[in-house]
């Protein structure tokens, strides 16, 4: 097993122009029939050209020469229209979980999902973090209810109101305001035991990257869509959580628990588990506005 310095085409290259066309940096090149790399400081390691190679005549510095099926298996076929829409129907938020564990089998699992999400300039810095106890999640939970009734209690003070158009921030105290009854009612519900949250979930994904990439959120979100969608094949449900982003950026103390990096952003967080219910039908979505540019 020998890992290839940088990348190197081979003898039998047929000069297709293949890499040439798929390459974002523009590296590649043809002259007398083969291909040559022209500028290859600026690569970004996104491997298209290995992949598109007709006749496998192309070594890459990232990677592992002696193993290209594993890491570049060939595409099988490509599902239809059909195939792929149902597929992307079937997905469900699941807000009903069971109290049995998910598997560390089953979370290296969907992290592989999200592992092969695209990330803008091929950036690949998405990281996860993984709360697997639920003592740990109710942790998480009482700081965010706390967070939650502070956040009722302001916007209820006429002071809070004054001091809020005073320094702009009344755009902040409508959204909460908005909101309210979805607040107090995660509240209510705490008091009770009922987890209206993280609906009983046994395992939270954190999905958090640097934020000095190009599109931290982005790049975050398409990772948690690849596992929602994923999950599912593994027995597995799970659903988005954005209250956490808003509480993780509003609260100190919700941001030291978490724990992560000072430089990162936290962009999504699923709730992952059971599903208590099965689905037997996809549901409806209405039509959706689309604007079409004529000639």
């Amino acid at each position: 097993m020998s890992i290839v310095a940088l990348i190197e085409v081979l003898d039998y290259c047929i000069g297709c122009n293949s890499c040439v066309e798929v390459c974002p940096r523009y590296l590649f090149s043809v002259e007398h029939n083969k291909a040559v790399i022209t500028n290859f400081v600026h690569c970004h390691d996104c491997g298209h050209c290995v992949a598109v190679c007709p006749v496998d005549a192309i070594n890459h510095r990232r990677i592992i020469v002696n193993s290209l099926d594993e890491d570049f298996p060939k595409i099988q076929r490509q599902f239809s229209y059909d195939e792929t829409l149902a597929f992307i129907r079937q997905r469900r938020s699941i807000r009903y979980f069971s109290n049995k564990k998910v598997s560390a089998e089953q979370i290296n699992q969907l992290i592989e999902l999200g592992r092969f999400a695209p990330t803008g300039h091929n950036a690949r810095k998405v990281a996860y973090t993984i709360v697997r106890e639920r003592d740990q999640i109710e942790t998480i939970l009482n700081a965010m209810i706390e967070f939650f009734k502070d956040l009722t209690k302001k916007a209820n003070s006429p002071l809070w109101n004054v001091l809020a158009t005073l320094v702009g921030k009344q755009k902040y105290l409508s959204q909460i305001k908005r909101n309210m009854y979805r607040l107090e009612s995660h509240i209510s519900h705490w008091e009770k035991g009922i987890d209206k949250v993280f609906h009983n979930a046994s395992t939270l994904l954190l999905i958090h990257v640097t934020k000095k990439t190009a599109t931290p959120v982005e790049d975050c979100a398409i990772a948690a869509q690849n596992i929602m969608l994923g999950a599912p094949s593994i027995k597995l449900g799970a659903t988005f959580i954005g209250y956490l982003l808003h509480s993780w950026k509003g609260s100190k103390v919700i941001r030291d628990i978490i724990g992560i990096p000072a430089d990162h952003g936290l962009y999504a967080c699923l709730a992952i588990g059971y599903p208590k219910n099965k689905f037997k039908r996809t549901v409806p979505r209405p039509d959706p506005k689309v604007t079409i540019w004529e000639e």
